[in-house]
């Protein structure tokens, strides 16, 4: 799952990994994979959904540009103790959010059938929370923008201040129901996978998927601030990153994947020395390097060349 760095959201979302194993070796076992992930993830227009999904959902949470990183900026503008000869920059962007809006939408419009039951129902009530806020910043952009709340005194932004809050608290609910559903599901799916690549002999995806995996819920558990968990979890991690490291190893030096693989496992190694820097200084900033340095693996993941379906 991709993460912020902070607790205002929760949880993000895994990277989008190919669904499907090619018959290959053991024509029963890559059959059997098939069969299971496909249990698991539901058919293509399901796994077109959740792709969907995953790409909204990630401009939503996005670093500099997404829902909560905007409204940690408009709470520190404290407009209700501005004063009209005072420079505003109202944070926003539009673009960004009237894609993830686009792309929640091209999801839902795909049938997902059950499994996609929670995240569809998930969507259903964010959407309308996401076009509010829309709203909201479309109107009081232009008016900063233009400087007129120089004329009236910021009479406009004033007023429309208490209600942009509650827009954007109510999309962030929104989207940390979401972010349940679709981590559940990914997860699910990611098991699933790891086991179909494993029975397909293509162990070191599977050693990849497994590093991830662990990372996944590490991370967790230092965003929650949870040290004992984190400790715990620490040395399988490890483990997990050292096996991705032997796999890259054993790779040949024209194999697509891997420098993928190398830098995945930096990525995961920087992850874990964050944690031992933000254990040593208490340092929030060290904490968000945590998840910072997990989000650019599952950004990595995105380039590993997986078996053809």
């Amino acid at each position: 799952m991709v993460k912020t760095g902070t607790r205002a959201l929760a949880l993000a979302t895994a990277g989008l990994l190919t669904l499907g194993l090619a018959a290959c070796g053991d024509g029963g076992a890559a059959k059997g994979g098939n069969a299971s992930v496909a249990e698991v993830a539901g058919n293509q227009a399901t796994q077109e959904k959740f792709n969907h999904y995953v790409e909204g959902f990630n401009k939503l949470i996005d670093d500099s540009w997404g829902v909560g990183s905007n409204f940690r900026n408009y709470q520190e503008l404290d407009i209700p103790n501005k004063s009209p000869g005072d420079s505003i920059y109202f944070p926003e962007n539009i673009t960004t959010l009237e894609g993830a809006i686009e792309a929640l939408k091209e999801g839902r419009a795909l049938r997902g059938g059950d499994v996609a039951g929670p995240a569809d129902a998930a969507v259903d009530t964010l959407l309308p929370r996401l076009e509010a806020l829309l709203t909201q910043w479309k109107t009081l952009d232009p008016y900063y923008e233009t400087r007129r709340y120089r004329e009236d005194g910021l009479a406009q932004g004033k007023a429309a201040d208490a209600g942009l809050k509650t827009a954007y608290q109510a999309a962030v609910d929104g989207i940390e129901t979401f972010d349940a559903a679709l981590t559940d599901y990914l997860r699910k799916r990611d098991v699933a996978q790891l086991e179909a690549y494993r029975k397909a002999g293509h162990g070191e995806l599977a050693a990849l998927m497994d590093a991830m995996q662990k990372a996944d819920h590490f991370s967790d558990a230092v965003i929650a601030e949870n040290r004992t968990e984190a400790d715990r979890q620490l040395p399988a991690l490890e483990a997990a990153v050292a096996e991705v490291r032997k796999a890259e190893g054993a790779l040949a030096a024209d194999d697509g994947n891997k420098l993928e693989f190398k830098m995945i496992a930096d990525y995961l190694d920087g992850m874990i020395g964050y944690y031992r820097d933000y254990k040593a200084d208490g340092d929030d900033s060290d904490r968000e390097r945590v998840v910072d340095r997990y989000n650019s693996a599952v950004g990595q993941m995105d380039d590993i060349e997986h078996p053809a379906t």
